[in-house]
């Protein structure tokens, strides 16, 4: 077995390494086109995987939701509308914008049958879970 000596110029290039890991995450993060992330909560089941994102003041007609390769995206603009009185905002601490949430989709789901609610501000996506085969089936003979 090899034996590995430890100088401190290791941990030194260790950081060094992590701080250009960290800028370029802060410029990706500046090309993206989307302004805000709606919350989401994932419950997983027996029988399915459900999504659930908050999207108060979104109206369906501007979200999407699509089943992309082995993602799960939900995408869409909450529009900024302007007071109709014409008053001067003190505080804006809501989110507007285009926003984008991607989900990795196990295997073993129904891709076809995944179906998609929006109520009351939220927006439920529930994605099936295929059904096993039974490995032990009597066969009628005929």
């Amino acid at each position: 077995m090899a034996k590995l000596h430890w100088t401190p110029w290791m941990a030194l290039s260790e950081l060094g390494r992590e701080a250009e890991r960290m800028v370029e995450e802060a410029n990706a993060a500046k090309d993206c086109p989307y302004t805000w992330q709606p919350v989401a909560d994932v419950v997983e089941t027996a029988v399915a995987f459900r999504v659930t994102l908050e999207l108060p003041g979104v109206s369906r007609e501007d979200v999407t939701v699509e089943a992309q390769g082995r993602f799960l995206v939900i995408q869409g603009e909450r529009r900024f509308e302007k007071d109709p009185d014409g008053g001067l905002y003190q505080v804006l601490e809501r989110s507007y914008g285009p926003f984008s949430r991607r989900f990795a989709l196990p295997k073993g789901v129904a891709r076809s049958e995944i179906v998609a609610v929006m109520k009351d501000g939220l927006l439920v996506v529930v994605v099936p879970r295929v059904r096993p085969e039974h490995l032990h089936r009597r066969i009628p003979i005929n």
